[in-house]
C-alpha cells in the first residue's frame, strides 16, 4: 500500500498537477507600476486600487493610473479605503495619510506619526491613531473634531468595521462614531499566544490572529474566545476573511482555513502572498510582494497545471490525447479528468500536431518526426517528414499536408475505398514509408480537408487552395480570380471554412464558390490568428479574446480574455465542457458559464474646459471663450484585458467610434449653443451604458438680443447719420461747384480787366504815336519792327483770354514784347532785363495767365516814367523747391512818390494793381492749401531816399 501511494505521489509530481486555480497575472509587463503589491481595494464605481511599491494606482481592467506626489514621505503603503465623498485614502508605511480627490493626490494635515497603523473611516469621520491619542477628523473639513487619550505604552494594531474603530494595546479599545469609547480587558497571557496580532472581522465578530502561531481569538459582545487554526503557517504576513474562511497570506503561498467546515487548502506555494480580495462580481484578486497581482475567477477545480505545457488536442473515444512540449503525449480521461503520460522521448521538440484515428485507435503526431502509436500506446512507425495536418478521408484513407508533400495514406490495406484508383496511380511517387501516395509534390502543405458532398480533397498550400477529385484531377480554387492563401481549413456540413494569411475567414461551398464568412459586425472587424470547429461552434482566437460563434443560431459570445502571460493554442469540447491548451496548463470551462461576463461600465473620469477641470454641476453654462472641452473616460472592465471601443455623438449627429485605446474625447473651438454629448460602449454587437453630458456655451454679448436690438438701432442711426452726411456732402459739393463757377466768373472778369488794362486807349494811343513818329521820321524799319511787336503782343493777349495757365516761357515772351513796346516811348535811358534760374525746369512750369503784366506795367508807368536819368526794370524767374519765385525790380521813384504824383494829377486814380489784381489773387487762392503770395519791398538808400520798388511773387507749382 505504501509503495502504491508513493508511486501515485511520484506520478502526480512528474505530471506537475496541483490544486492552483487558473489565474491571470497582472504585473509590470501589463503596466502595473511595481510587482510589489501590499493591498487591494474596489471603489464604489468598480475600479480596482492597488497599493504598490511605487505608490497608489487605479486599474480599470486595462490601464493603470498612478497617483503620487513629491511631498510624500514614502510611496509604499496599505489600508486603502473610500469615504462618502468618493475620495480614496491610503496610509504609507511612515504612517502618513493621503487621499485622491479630483484626480490629484493630497495629504491629510497631520503634525506627526506613530508609524504605520490602519486608520478607519466611519460615516463622516476618520479615526487615526497618533502618539497618546486617537484623533477623529471631520471628513468634510478635514479638521480634528475629537481627541481620545490612550495612555498605553505600546499600540499593537488598529482596525475599523462599518461602525466601530478598534485599537489593540494593553486593552482592546472600542470607539464609535458618537465619540464614545469602551475599554475591554484582554485575556491573561493574550500576548504570549498572540505575539504580533492581526485583526479582521467575520459575522459581527472580531477575529484576532497571530503572525507566528496557530492561535487566534474571536471577540463578540464584550467576550473573548480562543481558537486554533487547523492549517497554520510558520509566518503570517497578513490575513483576509472571505467566503467564511481565513486566508493566511504567507511568503510561501496562501492558506485557506474554512471557519465553518474546518477544511483547509493551500494555493500558490511558490508565491509571496500579501493579501486576498474578493470583488463585487465574486472574482478574486491576490496580491504578491514579487509577482504583481493574480486574478482568479474561480478557486474550484477548473484548471490542470500540466507541465510541460500542452500544445494540441485530439479527440478519441472518451479520451483526449494531448501533444505537449518535450515530445510528450498525455491521455486525459474525459470523465475523471485524470491525466496519464503515454509517450515520451528524450527529444526537446514540441508536439505541435496530434491526430486520433477512432476506428483503428491509432495516434498520429508530429514533432521533429512523424510518429504513429497503436492502441497499446506502442510506437509502430516514425518518419522524417514534417506533417502539418491530417484529416480522415473515409474508413481507409487519411489525407495529409506536409512540407513539400501532400497526399493520402492508409493503415489497413484490406479495406476498400473509391480512392483506391488514385492511390494506386500515385503510390510509386515520392518515397516509401507509411503507405502513402503523393498527390502533389514540391509544394508546402499547411492544412487539408475532405468534403464528402462533392467527393473532393482540399489542400491549403503556399501556391493557393488546391482541390483534387477522386479521378485524380486537380485545380486551384480562387477568390475573385486571385490566389487564396489559407493557413488552416476545416469542414462544417457541406462547406469548407478557411483562415487566410490576412487573418480573415472564407467559406468554400460544394460548388467551389468562395465567399467571405459572415460574422456579426463587431467580430468581422477582428483579426483571427486561430480557429477551431467543435460540434456546431467555431472558436475564434484574437489577440485579446476567444469568441464562440454558433453556426446554427448565429449567436456569438466571449469565451475568455487573454493576457500577455498566457497563450492558447487549441480547444476541445467534451461533456459540455471546453478544455483549452494554454501556456499555463489546461483550462476547463463549462459551456453554460462562458457567457456570464460582467458587462463593462463607462466612467467619466474628468472633464477639462480650456485645460481646467470642471465638475458636471459646473457645466450647465460656459462662457463664450470656454469652448475647448476634453472628456477623459474609462471603459471599466471587471475582467482583466478586456478591451472595448467607445462611440460618441454630438447632438443629433451620427455615432462615431473611437479606437479602443483612445480614452479621450477632445472638442475644440465649439461655437455657442446647447450641446448634448453622448458616449456609449460597443459591447459585442450592442451598445451599452449610455453616458450623457449636457452643457450650454453662452452666446457672446454681441449675439444677445438686447445687444442686437441696441446694435440694430445704432446701425440704423449710423445709416441715418450717413444719409444726412451724404446730403450735406452733396450740398457742400454743390456749394463748392457754385463757388467755383463764381470764382471762374470773377477770374474771367478779372482777366478781362487785365486785358482791358493792357488794351486801354491810352496804351494804344501811346503805341500808335510811337509808330507814327517812326513813320514821320522816315524810319520805316523801326516802324515795321515796332508794328510787328505791337501786333504780336495784341495777338498774344487775345490768345491768353482762352487760357487759365500759361508756361513761364510764354510769359517771358509776352513780357519781352510788352517791354520792347514800352521802351520805344522812352529815350535811350530805359533798359530791361529778364533773368531765369533753372531755365530747363521753367520751360514746363505753369503760372496763371496775365498775372505779371499789371505789376510790370506799374513799374514802368508809375515807377520809371517820372524818373530822371537811367531807368531799368529787372524780372527774375527762379524755381525754389515747390514754388516759382518771380521778382520784378525797378529803380524808379518808389511807391510813395508815385502815389503823391498820381494824387496831384488825378485824384480819382485807383491803381489796378492794388484792387483788381489783389482781387484776382484772392480768387486764385480761394480753397487752396498752397497760396500765391505777393510782397512789396521799397528800396531806400542810407539817406532814406527812394531807390525803387521790388515786387516778389511766389506761385505754387501747378
Amino acid at each position: 500500500m505504501r509503495i502504491l501511494l508513493l508511486s501515485l505521489f511520484l506520478l502526480l509530481s512528474n505530471l506537475g498537477f496541483c490544486q492552483n486555480p487558473y489565474h491571470i497575472t497582472i504585473d509590470k509587463t501589463s503596466g502595473l507600476p511595481s510587482n510589489s503589491v501590499y493591498d487591494i481595494f474596489q471603489d464604489s464605481k468598480g475600479f480596482m486600487w492597488f497599493a504598490t511599491g511605487k505608490g497608489l494606482c487605479r486599474y480599470d481592467g486595462n490601464d493603470f493610473k498612478l497617483f503620487t506626489a513629491d511631498f510624500q514621505t514614502s510611496k509604499s503603503g496599505s489600508c486603502i479605503a473610500e469615504d462618502k465623498y468618493g475620495r480614496i485614502w491610503y496610509a504609507n508605511f511612515d504612517g502618513f495619510l493621503y487621499y485622491v480627490e479630483k484626480g490629484c493626490l493630497k495629504a491629510l494635515p497631520q503634525e506627526t506619526s506613530l508609524g504605520y497603523f490602519r486608520f478607519g473611516i466611519i460615516n463622516n469621520e476618520l479615526f487615526l491613531i497618533q502618539p497618546g491619542a486617537v484623533l477623529v477628523y471631520d471628513l468634510k473639513s478635514l479638521k480634528v473634531k475629537a481627541k481620545h487619550l490612550i495612555r498605553d505604552k505600546e499600540i499593537r494594531f488598529c482596525y475599523a468595521t462599518k461602525d466601530k474603530f478598534y485599537v489593540l494595546g494593553n486593552n482592546l479599545y472600542e470607539l464609535d462614531h458618537k465619540n464614545g469609547i469602551k475599554k475591554h480587558k484582554l485575556p491573561e497571557d493574550f500576548y504570549a499566544e498572540i505575539i504580533t496580532p492581526i485583526i479582521n472581522t467575520w459575522e459581527e465578530k472580531i477575529i484576532i490572529n497571530s503572525k507566528s502561531s496557530a492561535n487566534y481569538y474571536s471577540f463578540e459582545k464584550g467576550r473573548f474566545h480562543k481558537h486554533k487554526l487547523s492549517n497554520p503557517a510558520e509566518f503570517t504576513q497578513n490575513t483576509s476573511i472571505t467566503d467564511d474562511a481565513i486566508w493566511i497570506c504567507t511568503p510561501n503561498g496562501v492558506y485557506k482555513n474554512d471557519l465553518k467546515l474546518n477544511h483547509n487548502k493551500t494555493y500558490f506555494t511558490d508565491q509571496n502572498i500579501s493579501f486576498v480580495f474578493k470583488d463585487k462580481h465574486k472574482n478574486y484578486w491576490v496580491s504578491t510582494l514579487n509577482k504583481g497581482v493574480l486574478y482568479i475567477q474561480d478557486f474550484s477545480n477548473n484548471y490542470i497545471d500540466l507541465y510541460p505545457r500542452p500544445n494540441s488536442f485530439a479527440m478519441g473515444k472518451n479520451k483526449i490525447f494531448i501533444g505537449a512540449e518535450k515530445d510528450l503525449v498525455y491521455k486525459l480521461d474525459c470523465n475523471s479528468l485524470a491525466v496519464e503520460k503515454i509517450f515520451e522521448t528524450e527529444s526537446n521538440h514540441s508536439i505541435s500536431q496530434i491526430f486520433a484515428d477512432t476506428i483503428n485507435e491509432n495516434i498520429f503526431f508530429n514533432s521533429f518526426k512523424f510518429h504513429i502509436l497503436n492502441k497499446n500506446n506502442n510506437l509502430t512507425n516514425e518518419f522524417s517528414i514534417a506533417i502539418k495536418d491530417i484529416k480522415k478521408l473515409d474508413d481507409k484513407y487519411f489525407s495529409f499536408a506536409a512540407s513539400g508533400l501532400l497526399g493520402i495514406f492508409y493503415i489497413d490495406k484490406n479495406l476498400k475505398s473509391s480512392w483506391d484508383v488514385v492511390f494506386e496511380k500515385n503510390k510509386e511517387k515520392g518515397f516509401y514509408g507509411f503507405n502513402q501516395a503523393l498527390l502533389l509534390t514540391n509544394t508546402n502543405g499547411k492544412s487539408t480537408e475532405y468534403n464528402s458532398k462533392n467527393n473532393t480533397l482540399y489542400y491549403a498550400t503556399n501556391n493557393g487552395l488546391i482541390a483534387i477529385t477522386n479521378d485524380g484531377k486537380n485545380k486551384e480554387i480562387k477568390y475573385k480570380n486571385e490566389t487564396l492563401f489559407l493557413i488552416r481549413i476545416q469542414k462544417y456540413k457541406d462547406d469548407i471554412i478557411g483562415l487566410s494569411t490576412a487573418e480573415k475567414l472564407y467559406s468554400i461551398n460544394s460548388k467551389n464558390e468562395v465567399s467571405l464568412f459572415k460574422l456579426p459586425n463587431f467580430l468581422a472587424k477582428e483579426k483571427f490568428n486561430r480557429f477551431f470547429i467543435r460540434s456546431h461552434y467555431i472558436y475564434l482566437f484574437t489577440a485579446n479574446s476567444i469568441y464562440e460563434y454558433d453556426l446554427e443560431t448565429k449567436n456569438t459570445q466571449k469565451v475568455m480574455s487573454l493576457s500577455n502571460d498566457i497563450e492558447v493554442t487549441d480547444v476541445v469540447l467534451k461533456n459540455n465542457q471546453l478544455l483549452f491548451a494554454t501556456s499555463k496548463g489546461i483550462v476547463i470551462k463549462k459551456r453554460q458559464e462562458i457567457g456570464r461576463f460582467p458587462k463593462p461600465k463607462l466612467i467619466i473620469n474628468e472633464i477639462l474646459v480650456n485645460g481646467k477641470r470642471k465638475e458636471l454641476n459646473q457645466l450647465n453654462e460656459l462662457n463664450p471663450d470656454e469652448n475647448d472641452v476634453a472628456i477623459h473616460f474609462s471603459t471599466l472592465s471587471f475582467v482583466p484585458n478586456e478591451n472595448y471601443s467607445v462611440s460618441y455623438k454630438i447632438n443629433d449627429s451620427k455615432w462615431k467610434t473611437l479606437d479602443y485605446t483612445d480614452k479621450n474625447l477632445k472638442l475644440s473651438s465649439l461655437s455657442s449653443g446647447n450641446y448634448k454629448i453622448q458616449l456609449i460602449i460597443n459591447y459585442n454587437n450592442a451598445k451599452i451604458d449610455l453616458q450623457t453630458i449636457q452643457f450650454e456655451i453662452k452666446k457672446p454679448f454681441w449675439l444677445k438680443p438686447l445687444f442686437l436690438i441696441g446694435f440694430g438701432l445704432l446701425f440704423l442711426g449710423l445709416i441715418y447719420m450717413y444719409y444726412k452726411w451724404q446730403i450735406r456732402k452733396i450740398e457742400y459739393k454743390n456749394k463748392l461747384q457754385l463757388e467755383k463757377i463764381n470764382l471762374e466768373k470773377n477770374l474771367n472778369q478779372s482777366k478781362l480787366k487785365a486785358i482791358k488794362s493792357q488794351m486801354n486807349p491810352h496804351f494804344f494811343y501811346n503805341a500808335l504815336n510811337t509808330i507814327q513818329s517812326f513813320i514821320l521820321s522816315n524810319d520805316k524799319k523801326q516802324a515795321v519792327n515796332y508794328l510787328s511787336k505791337f501786333s504780336n503782343l495784341t495777338r498774344t493777349i487775345l490768345e491768353m483770354t482762352e487760357k487759365e495757365f500759361i508756361s513761364v516761357a510764354d510769359e517771358i515772351t509776352t513780357m519781352s514784347l510788352y517791354l520792347d513796346i514800352e521802351k520805344a516811348r522812352f529815350d535811350k535811358d530805359f533798359e530791361y532785363e529778364i533773368i531765369t534760374v533753372n531755365s530747363a525746369d521753367l520751360e514746363h512750369e505753369k503760372i496763371p495767365a496775365m498775372l505779371l503784366q499789371p505789376y510790370v506795367e506799374n513799374a514802368v508807368k508809375h515807377g520809371l516814367l517820372h524818373k530822371s536819368g537811367f531807368k531799368k526794370v529787372t524780372i527774375l524767374f527762379e524755381k525754389v523747391t515747390d514754388k516759382i519765385k518771380i521778382e520784378i525790380e525797378d529803380n524808379g521813384i518808389g511807391r510813395t512818390k508815385s502815389v503823391e504824383l498820381n494824387d496831384i494829377k488825378n485824384k480819382k486814380h485807383n491803381s489796378f494793381a492794388t484792387k483788381a489784381m489783389q482781387n484776382r489773387i484772392d480768387l486764385l487762392n480761394e480753397n487752396k492749401t498752397h497760396k500765391i503770395t505777393i510782397n512789396f519791398i521799397d528800396k531806400e538808400n542810407q539817406s532814406k531816399q527812394a531807390m525803387g520798388t521790388t515786387v516778389i511773387i511766389e506761385i505754387p507749382i501747378q
